[in-house]
């Protein structure tokens, strides 16, 4: 900063030499005041560019991702032209499912087989998961069936998980009801063959659940001495 001496100077100019004094003093300090008010503007304004982000390599196999599907050849299944008695009626067939349908002369009882792959991702559940998860989707399908009509109903009169042969199996007998048409009762069984889900469901007008239930045993049982 300048010193002016002003011991020398007349009144009037002493005074003027007061004002110049005080005029520099606020200008200096006017100066400090923008320049620390520049700072903080240019502080709050400025966008601070974060860094990219980037995957971890030691966790990018943990990312979620969908499983391929499983592609098992179900036409190494051989199926027999009758079973338990009925007549192979017809065949409904896709990618991941085969679908047989069986019947009686009189046609009056039928029974339907299904073949079907395991479910992307459920290769690494235990047979007893797989075909309780399996049966749980099945029977979620009839109950919803039956809620679709009101004047529909089905009874589930019992149901359970059992060793069948060697391996785990889910069973359910049933009723059925719809409007003009007598009491259907059914039968249905669930297992894995040859790392495979097989399906069997069989009605009638005339059987009982419980004889139905033995002879979907038994269709499973001629099934399986057929593949040897």
């Amino acid at each position: 900063m300048t010193t002016i001496h002003c011991t020398t100077l007349r009144p009037n100019t002493v005074k003027v030499c007061y004002l110049l004094l005080i005029t520099a003093c606020l200008a200096f300090s006017g100066c400090q005041t923008a320049g620390q008010q520049g700072e903080s503007t240019d502080n709050r304004g400025v966008a601070r560019k974060l860094p990219p982000l980037a995957a971890d390599p030691a966790s990018v196999n943990e990312v979620a991702h969908a499983l391929p599907q499983d592609k098992s050849d179900l036409s190494r299944f051989t199926i027999p032209q009758t079973l338990v008695g009925l007549k192979l009626d017809g065949e409904i067939s896709s990618g991941a499912a085969r679908t047989f349908r069986y019947m009686s002369e009189n046609r009056q009882e039928t029974l339907q087989l299904v073949l079907s792959n395991l479910p992307a991702g459920w290769e690494s559940m235990t047979p007893e998961r797989a075909v309780a998860s399996y049966y749980s989707e099945t029977r979620q399908r009839r109950v919803q069936r039956a809620l679709s009509n009101p004047a529909n109903a089905l009874s589930i009169l019992s149901e359970g998980l059992l060793d069948l042969e060697g391996q785990p199996a889910a069973q359910a007998q049933m009723r059925w009801i719809e409007p003009n048409k007598p009491i259907q009762n059914q039968s249905l069984v669930i297992t894995m063959v040859d790392g495979s889900f097989i399906r069997i469901s069989n009605a009638s007008y005339k059987q009982n659940s419980r004889w139905l239930q033995q002879q979907a045993k038994r269709c499973l049982a001629e099934f399986k001495a057929a593949q040897e």
